[in-house]
């Protein structure tokens, strides 16, 4: 009788304890891992951004380059007209 009173006990504590600790542990998951998702993604769309940019910039150093090259040589054909 004193053994099924104190599993009985046990049982009750049991419940007591783990079901209070199991919804507060998941209620923080359930805010906690939609962030984590949102912070990684944020994250990643800012090195996106900044590859793109870096991209971009690299194209428009090309193209100064051939404009002023595009400029001397319209400069040296326009020099063989005035000669």
């Amino acid at each position: 009788m004193i053994e099924k009173a104190e599993e009985f006990f046990i049982f009750i504590g049991a419940i007591l304890i783990g079901v209070p600790l199991g919804l507060f542990i998941g209620i923080i998951c359930w805010f906690k891992f939609p962030l984590q998702v949102y912070v990684q993604a944020r994250t990643q769309l800012a090195l996106k951004r900044i590859e793109k940019a870096k991209a971009a910039i690299k194209e428009m150093e090309e193209q100064d380059q051939d404009i002023w090259e595009k400029h001397i040589n319209r400069m040296q054909e326009k020099k063989s007209y005035d000669n």
